[in-house]
């Protein structure tokens, strides 16, 4: 062997020994052929085509729903509650329960959660209120009622912290199945207020988390549209202009009325527990929800009809509606939902109509109201079904309304997630 051969076998094997003892330098070797050595390796093709292949666009079935679970929904609505808002938001509280129910309407049903946000901008009574994320709608439509329009005046307003809040301080799910949307809706660009709560970056902060935003302009200002198409184009959301009162319209059905008395009655077939103050609390949410408009009272109905058939278990019967008085909040236990609690309750926190009574007395009147409330439940499960039915025969929709655009938005994305609407 002459010097030059000796000299590249000597390295070659110095080069062997090395990485076969640092597996962070054989790491970051080019990768070898797998054939064995005394096989002459195949050609290999340009970079480019050994690239593995792009993952599939997904599919209209989420892994969620093929394992028999319900596809979720995250809504969040961001509103400027400045003076000029003052018509959308009184047609956004005639219009929640409406919104919800046709959410509500695709296939499969979804678990529909909302959480609000209302922005005015510093120096008014306050920059933001937020409410979290939940999925009963009663505390929903409760908690927007408290919000009022007022202040503002000059533009522009603090929407970048109004989206902000949406995006960091609300409970979103981490799961990637999970549809997650934010409404913005306003009149007025965002103000530059040298915060931590620059528009631009919590837009890019939705994209970030998968989040997104479908913008609803008020109005015609352009410098609104421009931030507003910004951040719908970011996070592959819609834009859409509307008039400044949102464009609502009330509508009457022959059934609306019925409904309401009906809604009203199931509202009174409660039994609340627990201390007086959340017994009071209690029975004001029941109060608020027997006193809703015809309208409303009749698509808080539907909507609680189409989301407990979705919940009932694989086999077994189809119940006529969602329970349909307010879910109890504080620790309560409505004991017409839940008869057999009746036992452990103490007998400070029973129900004013329980006190006084013996223990069969006090399960008889439980037993009553339970059947009222079932055969009251059935009624309005069938007025509503009339109802949605002369609905979908006379009424076209407004399609530059507020709750049309909302349709329309979550239509455009629902797709992703194995819905149809």
């Amino acid at each position: 062997m002459d010097l030059k051969s000796l000299s590249r076998a000597v390295l070659s094997a110095a080069l062997a020994t090395t990485l076969s003892a640092s597996p962070a330098l054989a790491e970051d070797r080019v990768a070898a052929p797998t054939a064995t050595p005394t096989t002459k390796p195949a050609a290999t093709k340009p970079a480019e085509a050994t690239k593995p292949a792009p993952p599939p666009q997904q599919t209209q079935v989420a892994p969620n729903q093929a394992q028999g679970q319900r596809p979720e929904i995250e809504v969040v609505f961001v509103l400027d509650t400045t003076g000029s808002m003052g018509g959308l938001l009184e047609g956004a509280k005639r219009k929640i329960y409406s919104i919800a129910s046709r959410i509500a309407q695709g296939r499969p049903t979804p678990h529909l959660k909302v959480g609000l946000v209302a922005y005015r901008d510093v120096g008014d009574d306050y920059v933001t209120k937020r409410f979290d994320l939940s999925d009963d709608l009663d505390t929903v439509f409760a908690n927007l009622r408290k919000f009022q329009a007022g202040g503002g005046g000059d533009t522009p307003e603090h929407v970048g912290r109004g989206l902000g809040e949406a995006v960091s301080k609300l409970s979103w799910s981490q799961n990637r199945e999970v549809m997650k949307v934010i409404f913005l809706v306003g009149d007025a660009p965002p103000a530059e207020r040298q915060d931590d709560w620059n528009y631009k970056h919590w837009a890019k902060r939705a994209r970030d988390k998968h989040i997104v935003v479908n913008t609803v302009r008020c109005g015609g200002d352009p410098e609104t549209e421009t931030a507003w198409r910004y951040a719908a184009k970011l996070t592959d959301g819609t834009f859409d202009t509307i008039d400044q009162s949102g464009g609502m319209v009330a509508v009457a059905t022959p059934y609306d009325a019925e409904l309401a008395k009906v809604n009203a009655e199931l509202a009174s077939k409660t039994l609340y527990t627990g201390r007086a103050e959340v017994q009071a609390a209690n029975r004001a949410r029941a109060d608020a929800m027997a006193s809703l408009a015809p309208e409303a009272a009749a698509e808080r109905i539907s909507f609680m009809k189409k989301t407990r058939a979705a919940k009932k278990p694989a086999g077994a019967a189809a119940p006529a509606m969602e329970s349909s008085a307010p879910a109890a909040v504080g620790g309560a236990v409505d004991l017409v939902d839940a008869p057999a609690a009746l036992a452990s309750v103490k007998d400070e926190e029973l129900p004013t109509e329980l006190k006084g009574l013996d223990k069969e007395a006090q399960a008889a009147k439980v037993k009553q109201l339970a059947e009222e409330k079932k055969a009251l439940e059935v009624k309005a499960a069938k007025l509503a079904a009339d109802r949605d039915a002369w609905l979908s025969k006379n009424v076209s929709e407004k399609e530059d309304a507020f709750d049309a655009n909302v349709m329309k938005g979550v239509k455009a994305q629902a797709a992703r997630y194995g819905l149809t609407y």
